[in-house]
């Protein structure tokens, strides 16, 4: 597919630039890191792939599908290149604006270890049961057991360890709990995305602690490690759960040493070819949302039992779906910026990643920006853990993987909002040396 070249050239040239242009600005829990990093490898590199390396596109070998076409993975590149530039840009201008007001002192919410104790108290005992009933076979009645609120409830440990990592500083319980919860979950053989957002939250909570904007060596060979083995860690799961210990070795083992594996097992996160068919889809179902899709949210805390009929968070896929390409019945994805388009069309590609790259830039500045035990620190670390999540699957996915699977959290946040219960303090202005410090200027009624 020789004719990507030129637009892969600009694709190139594009994230050079805007890297450049950032790079004394970023750091590992930077929106725009991670934004940078999911350019390259879900379009970037898929289009090398596809341009250079005999790639085959999507649906190639499926005969009653219709394949992505250059043209469709032409358009969709310069989308991405739009959609990307824009973000960039957002994010240096929260950067500039940071800038203006860095001399400022910043009203900030402590974070109180009482508080956390005793949600951790509650919810630790509450979410292990419900993750031994999950796989121990415990009689639940179908209304519990088919609840999305019963199958979250399996997660609240994790949340909880991180909120008292948060509150206390990496303790032996803690890590003993994370261990043993992310290698139980790695093992399920489902839901990859329960080992691997955990990880990302406890890397940037340790760089933050130890004031460094960049991974250690150590972290960065995890991370090429965990890199190899996420693409199959769902085979080697479902190996161990039959009780096929040698299979799920062997899986393992071809995670490093066999490539082409590798390529075919993470065929199906070719997150660039979904996007572009995507695309096609939206234009042949003659559909604009308007921001419809969002909604969905509203509805999601209504247990399904009480409401069958309750919209889904992927309803707008059984609307643009055709025969010839099922996205709905095989689990696609559109990206947030197919979303973005879905919803708005092209002025999507300015409206959503130039809205997120500036809020979200913002708020990094400024809750990374003061001291560590800081309830609006802990809250965006959780939230950019799931960003990667938010670029792939849509926006809703910044809410789903952060309060509905970590209510935990979003009961302390609440609590720390009465009046009176975790106090506002004034802190020094981000310019300020000592601005890190654990150091206040005042407490504030």
């Amino acid at each position: 597919m020789n004719s990507l070249t030129p637009y892969l050239i600009v694709d190139i040239c594009l994230v050079v630039g805007l890297a450049l242009a950032l790079v004394s600005r970023l750091s590992f829990w930077h929106p725009a890191t991670v934004y940078l990093l999911f350019h390259l490898y879900s379009f970037s590199w898929r289009a090398v792939n596809l341009a250079y390396l005999g790639a085959a596109p999507m649906y190639a070998n499926n005969p009653n599908a219709d394949v992505i076409s250059a043209a469709e993975y032409e358009r969709a590149l310069v989308c991405a290149d739009i959609g990307l530039l824009v973000f960039c840009s957002a994010a240096l201008l929260a950067h500039a604006k940071f800038q203006r007001a860095s001399q400022q002192p910043i009203v900030r919410r402590t974070l109180s270890p009482q508080i956390i104790s005793l949600v951790c108290w509650v919810a630790m005992p509450a979410g292990l049961w419900a993750l031994y009933a999950a796989k121990s076979g415990v009689s639940l009645s179908d209304t519990v057991a088919d609840s999305g609120y019963f199958q979250s409830m399996a997660m609240w440990p994790i949340g909880c360890v991180g909120m008292l990592v948060y509150a206390y500083g990496f303790r032996w319980y803690s890590v003993m709990i994370a261990i043993l919860y992310i290698g139980l979950v790695a093992l399920q053989g489902y839901h990859r995305f329960m080992v691997l957002l955990p990880l990302i939250f406890f890397a940037a909570y340790y760089l933050q602690s130890r004031r460094r904007s960049w991974p250690t060596p150590l972290i960065i060979v995890g991370g090429l490690a965990l890199a190899l083995v996420f693409p199959r860690l769902k085979y080697i799961g479902q190996a161990y759960q039959n009780g096929d210990t040698g299979e799920a070795l062997y899986q393992l083992a071809l995670s490093f040493t066999d490539k082409k594996t590798f390529d075919d097992v993470s065929a199906g996160e070719e997150f660039f070819d979904q996007f572009a068919g995507s695309l096609t889809l939206v234009d042949e179902s003659g559909k604009k949302f308007y921001g419809s899709t969002y909604l969905a949210i509203v509805t999601l805390p209504i247990p399904r039992s009480m409401w069958a009929d309750k919209p889904g968070l992927a309803d707008h896929m059984n609307e643009i779906s055709t025969s010839r390409r099922q996205y709905n019945l095989e689990g696609r994805i559109l990206t947030y910026l197919g979303e973005a388009y879905l919803n708005f069309g092209y002025f999507g590609f300015l409206l959503v990643p130039g809205m997120l790259g500036f809020l979200l830039s913002n708020w990094c500045l400024r809750a990374t920006s003061g001291p560590m035990r800081r309830l609006d620190r802990y809250l965006y670390t959780v939230f950019f853990m799931a960003l990667i999540q938010t670029y792939r699957d849509g926006m809703l996915s910044l809410f789903v993987f952060t309060i509905v699977h970590n209510i935990p959290m979003a009961v302390a946040w609440a609590i720390h909002l009465f009046p009176g219960v975790a106090p506002r303090v004034l802190d020094l202005p981000p310019a300020d040396p000592r601005a890190p410090e654990d150091g206040m200027i005042a407490v504030l009624p």
